[in-house]
């Protein structure tokens, strides 16, 4: 079982955002901060890593570059690990989401599922 911290929208839309070490930002960064809509950070990583590429290409030497590169490329994965889950919670601030609930679930819907439970029997 996992935390997740609950946001819900003006329109009733809920989000779950688990809390800690992200898995899915880690393995997949780029993709998944776009798949997140997190545009800003997605645009940053790949510049990033280009940036650094091509410096260490042009004055290190092609041979030493790639392994650096590669390096750095895994100080990327696991910065988005880290604050993949972070990031993600201040977009749905920004995007007019408050956050409501922390709850423990299995999963991401799990969450939702117990958010939006206890909000019915509420009402």
């Amino acid at each position: 079982m996992k935390q997740y911290k609950i946001f819900r929208n003006a329109s009733g839309q809920v989000e779950a955002v688990k809390q800690g070490w992200s898995w899915p930002a880690f393995f997949f960064s780029v993709i998944w901060a776009i798949a997140k809509r997190l545009w800003i950070i997605a645009i940053w990583a790949i510049l990033i890593v280009m940036a650094i590429g091509t410096f260490l290409s042009l004055n290190v030497g092609y041979e030493y570059s790639y392994e650096i590169t590669n390096i750095i490329s895994l100080l990327v994965y696991v910065v988005f690990g880290v604050y993949g889950n972070r990031w993600r919670e201040k977009h749905l601030l920004t995007r007019g989401f408050k956050h409501v609930e922390t709850l423990t679930a299995a999963n991401p819907a799990g969450a939702v599922a117990l958010y939006s439970n206890a909000t019915s029997e509420a009402a």
